[in-house]
């Protein structure tokens, strides 16, 4: 049994007789629980229910072979019950914006040429544009299995999301990380949250959901939710101080004026808020992991010992946080050992 009743949350037996947990809220999709109850996952699964947007009404009224009846398809289906909660929650964000859109257009009217021109009206937001396609192949997916288009029909194929020109989130620099801590003095939230983020190296969604008991023994032990990458990331000094000073939550260290968990946009908007305060409008909290990277990096850590911390699980993606300032390095050592061939070369008595 849980140990304590939360809402929306109820238990039953399956037909093997193993007790099973489910989310289920008026207007919002059921969710069944894949992790151990009382778990810090389950705890993050949970959270990710709380933060999912309401299914929209009126699911009678679908006109048959349209978005939206492919949209409803995909949710019931295996490819989007086995995501995680989290990446639930960010797909439904893209697909409800397309059916508030499109929702009784025929799905078999998106043919290349018009999925062409969606992506050239998305080129300011390429990444966004590159997640729709994405979401769109999975659609179409689910059109041919049904019979909605054509077997074999696949526009998506033949288009291209906008190419992404921006190097991502503003890695803050070591003045900047002075200039925010010189404004927000240790016992502020956002100052709890700027050194969560910092010194723990972890996702702001992994931080908000982070609670008492993931930092026992001095340490943060957690699987990441985006990832499901374990990291074990001593608590160094300046955090400690951090906690020390609090503001804690009860729940999680980080709350609401409520007590309860940020949503994703609004620990955004608390940290935002922040660094404008402290006159730095262009940084944000996903900079401040890259600059934990960056400080593994400057520090001589190797690429595996900076991805123990972040979680990262590819070293090139570690690298596009962390940067690669020895790149100069590396060229200047290239160039004097070509030279140097070429000196040896040229000094050796010809035959």
């Amino acid at each position: 049994m849980m140990p304590k009743k939360l809402a929306y949350v109820s238990s039953f037996l399956d037909r093997h007789g193993k007790r099973r947990y489910r989310f289920r809220r008026k207007g919002y999709a059921t969710y069944y629980f894949r992790e151990p109850v009382g778990t810090k996952a389950f705890e993050r699964e949970y959270a990710a229910c709380l933060d999912a947007e309401p299914v929209p009404v009126g699911g009678d009224r679908i006109i048959p072979g349209s978005v939206s009846d492919v949209i409803a398809r995909y949710y019931s289906d295996n490819a989007f019950q086995d995501l995680r909660p989290a990446t639930q929650t960010v797909y439904r964000g893209v697909l409800e914006r397309f059916r508030d859109a499109f929702g009784d257009t025929p799905m078999r009217a998106f043919d290349a040429e018009r999925i062409a021109r969606l992506m050239n009206a998305m080129r300011h937001k390429p990444h966004a544009a590159a997640r729709l396609r994405k979401l769109l192949a999975q659609l179409f997916v689910i059109a041919r299995r049904g019979k909605l288009v054509a077997h074999g029909f696949d526009p998506v194929r033949d288009t291209k999301p906008p190419k992404a020109e921006t190097i991502g989130y503003h890695r803050w620099t070591e003045d900047e990380l002075a200039q925010f801590e010189a404004k927000h003095p240790l016992g502020t939230k956002p100052r709890l949250a700027f050194a969560m983020l910092l010194y723990g190296g972890q996702r702001s969604g992994d931080v908000r959901y982070m609670t008492h008991e993931t930092i026992r023994s001095g340490r943060i032990q957690l699987n990441q939710s985006k990832t499901t990458n374990a990291v074990d990331v001593p608590v160094v000094e300046p955090l400690a101080q951090a906690l020390r000073a609090g503001p804690l939550g009860r729940k999680t260290l980080i709350e609401t004026r409520d007590g309860e968990p940020f949503t994703p946009k609004g620990f955004y908007g608390m940290i935002k808020k922040a660094c404008i305060a402290a006159g730095l409008p262009h940084c944000s909290p996903h900079g401040l992991r890259k600059s934990a990277a960056r400080r593994c990096r400057e520090a001589g850590c190797t690429s595996e010992e900076g991805m123990a911390i972040t979680g990262h699980k590819s070293v090139k993606e570690y690298l596009r946080y962390a940067g690669d300032a020895d790149r100069a390095d590396r060229a200047d050592a290239a160039m004097s050992k070509v030279m140097a061939n070429q000196i040896e070369r040229l000094a050796k008595p010809k035959a």
